[in-house]
């Protein structure tokens, strides 16, 4: 049976309207809310079948890419999210752990195994194919609807299994917190199959909003060209996005754009600062945003009349979610104190998969994510993080957090940490700062580690991935040590 509510996305009880839905950046004009709808449900009754099926969908930022996940959704079949800029090798690894049964989009073809049959060509809706030679595979936990690659590893098999219900319930979660309205309209930059790229999509539809996919890099005029003429109002971004602003100068950004949201890692205090005066002098709200892809992803949010005395703090749990700071014993600790952050809500992922017989598991986290971060909270429960569990080095016997060391080190300019085992390489972009030395032998002094612990580079751009996130495997690759 087709949903049409679309899994809770685009749910319309008094059906759907003429209003503008789409902005299409290459027609420059709005696609509506009823033509999308129309679209999907067409392509969801030729893709509907008496059994579940997994679907890759290659999922550039393209209206053809909203309509082939709307049209999965009502079809109630299970959909992973993929790069379209995957390389071949990765993407055929993929498809043969996965089996999945459909594609959707233009991926890399020629390097799928199998004996695929394709649609037509139509410009309207992505290209799709199913799988002829395939045996049956594994079945699909009825939960199951849509994987998503662990943060930044595209080059692993590793998915974060995620039901209907929580994507749509953190989709909900997230125009809460922001207040969004049928009058906001994301400016979709962001990656579609990055997480927090798909969040502020899935936002925007169940708050009734518009949606603006833009293909263009924000540092080229054509991006904000086209911002203004789709009348963007929100802007998310991760800490790059705001260093080039900060660049650029917030006069580039249309006045219509009185949103923004940042999430993605901690962004240079002086940075937020600077941004913050911008915004306040032309009435904008920033909220600054934490989450983890497997939270389907937002676990919190600082709102923005908030921000200027919780500088630092990444903000109050999600709406129906609790936050809880626990020790090594798993007991929770008071406020003040640093230790794992839990988290608990209905928008926690059902578990992970790494293989095809991985899909066939149900809830193995019962709403319950350890996220693997380090942080405390104070007594009005706002959040502050101080490192991820695993970004530690041991130096002399010590327990470094690299985290940190980027943290006290980020006002000379966009730096990146890694372990080298016995010594810690300090990556600068660009020329390693002239108080680079005096920072490192002050780092080195308070942690009680010989000063040769530091390795200070300088490469000319530090990776990064195409969530924004800084690469630090191929920041180590890059390194001369």
């Amino acid at each position: 049976m087709i949903d049409p509510t679309f899994a809770g996305l685009l749910d319309r009880p008094a059906g759907f309207t003429d209003r503008p839905l789409l902005w299409d950046d290459i027609a420059e004009t709005w696609l509506s809310e009823r033509l999308i709808a129309e679209r999907a449900l067409a392509l969801a009754g030729k893709l509907a079948s008496a059994e579940r099926r997994l679907a890759f969908l290659f999922a550039p930022n393209s209206a053809a890419t909203l309509v082939g996940f709307l049209a999965l959704a009502a079809a109630g079949h299970a959909v992973a999210l993929i790069d379209p800029t995957l390389p071949e090798d990765k993407l055929a690894n993929l498809v043969a752990r996965y089996q999945p049964e459909l594609l959707l989009g233009a991926g890399s073809l020629l390097a799928l195994p199998g004996d695929w049959t394709w649609s037509a060509p139509n410009a309207e809706t992505p290209a799709w194919a199913t799988r002829r030679d395939a045996a049956p595979s594994a079945p699909l936990h009825a939960d199951l609807g849509l994987l998503l690659l662990t943060s930044g590893t595209t080059g692993s098999a590793k998915f974060v299994r995620l039901s209907p219900g929580a994507l749509a319930a953190n989709a909900r979660q997230i125009a809460e917190s922001l207040s969004l309205t049928p009058d906001s309209v994301a400016i979709a930059h962001l990656p579609f199959h990055y997480s927090y790229g798909l969040s502020v999509v899935t936002s925007h539809l169940v708050a009734g909003g518009r949606i603006a996919f833009v293909a263009d890099a924000v540092t080229a005029e054509s991006f904000w060209a086209k911002v203004r003429a789709s009348g963007g109002t929100h802007f998310p971004g991760v800490p790059f996005h705001y260093n080039v602003l900060a660049r650029l100068g917030f006069e580039v950004v249309p006045p219509a754009v009185d949103s923004f949201t940042q999430a993605g890692g901690p962004i240079d205090a002086r940075i937020q600062a600077a941004v913050l005066e911008k915004l306040a002098a032309r009435g904008s709200r920033l909220f600054v945003m934490y989450g983890q892809t497997e939270a389907a992803p937002r676990i919190a949010c600082l709102p923005s009349e908030r921000l200027p005395k919780k500088t630092g703090s990444v903000g109050l749990a999600m709406p129906g979610g609790r936050i809880e700071i626990v020790g090594p014993d798993g007991r929770a600790l008071p406020p003040g104190e640093t230790g794992h952050v839990v988290y608990a809500g209905p928008n926690v992922m059902l578990g992970y998969a790494e293989s095809r017989a991985d899909l066939a598991q149900g809830d193995v986290m019962r709403g319950r994510l350890e996220t693997g971060d380090l942080g405390r909270m104070d007594g009005e429960g706002f959040l502050y993080l101080s490192g991820r569990v695993a970004r530690f080095a041991k130096i002399a016997g010590l327990r470094l957090s690299l985290d940190d060391i980027e943290a006290q080190l980020v006002h000379l300019g966009p730096v990146a940490c890694v372990d080298l085992g016995d010594r810690i390489a300090i990556a600068f972009e660009g020329e390693v700062p002239p108080d680079a030395k005096a920072g490192a032998r002050a780092l080195a002094l308070a942690s009680k580690i010989p000063p040769t612990s530091f390795v200070l580079r300088g490469i000319p751009e530090l990776p990064r991935k195409t969530s924004g996130k800084v690469d630090y495997a191929l920041v180590k690759a890059a390194l001369d040590v």
